[in-house]
């Protein structure tokens, strides 16, 4: 009778793990789908300038809370291909993510004597591996996008039952969004942004192949999701 009732509450709590996994991940573009519900209700569907200046910051983010060019474009919600064009296009963007390396690499330097773990990664990194992970990567490829090499991660996921469960919860979301659209679920995902005069510059030569859409002041884009 009592292992019976100690299987049953560690069913439970095993139970609230993975409901409280499927919320977190759930929420991981929840940040992004409030500030486009506001530009929405302000002026309607951002132009494609407005959206690569909001995936501008993102990747300027990442890469102050130290995450490397992979992890940049995953944290931005672009390929890596689009972030390079984008430095080689634009200096002062480019000058932009130098310095907020350098401002990373300041900080892990006055952070090394009281560091415990590896540097730099904290709650930025664990949700590049996320979505990562929830996009299709394996663990291990997504494990180096977050800064974490192959073993540090498996050791980190041994010891924290929490990250465990939001792996499994980020698996779990990929093959519902596979199911629920109906296409491979490695396929990317685009949303409508407005094309304005003077967008048909480098955000949609970078890496674009539909650019032919403008016919007007106001023209519907795909921006990569």
């Amino acid at each position: 009778m009592d292992e019976r009732r100690v299987e049953r509450r560690r069913a439970a709590c095993a139970h609230r793990l993975d409901a409280w996994a499927d919320g977190v991940v759930a929420g991981l573009d929840a940040q992004e789908d409030v500030e486009r519900s506001l530009h929405t209700a302000l002026r309607g569907d951002p132009s494609l300038r407005e959206e690569t200046a909001v995936r501008r910051a993102d990747a300027l983010r990442a890469a102050a809370l130290g995450l490397g060019p992979a992890g940049c474009a995953v944290a931005a919600g672009v390929s890596l291909r689009m972030l390079r064009n984008w430095q080689e296009q634009d200096p002062a963007f480019a000058a932009a993510m130098t310095a907020a390396a350098q401002l990373a690499e300041q900080e892990r330097e006055r952070a090394a004597p009281a560091a415990v773990d590896a540097p730099g990664l904290g709650p930025a990194a664990l949700r590049v591996v996320l979505k990562a992970v929830r996009e299709g990567s394996v663990q291990s490829s997504a494990a180096v996008l977050g800064g974490w090499s192959e073993q540090s991660f498996l050791r980190l996921r041994r010891k924290s039952p929490e990250v465990a469960a939001l792996l499994a919860a980020a698996r779990r979301a990929r093959a519902k969004k596979a199911d629920r659209r109906g296409r491979p679920r490695f396929e990317r995902g685009y949303r409508l942004v407005r094309v304005d005069d003077g967008d048909m510059g480098v955000e949609v030569s970078a890496d674009r192949t539909d650019g032919d859409g403008a016919d007007s002041g106001s023209a519907a884009a795909a921006s990569e999701a």
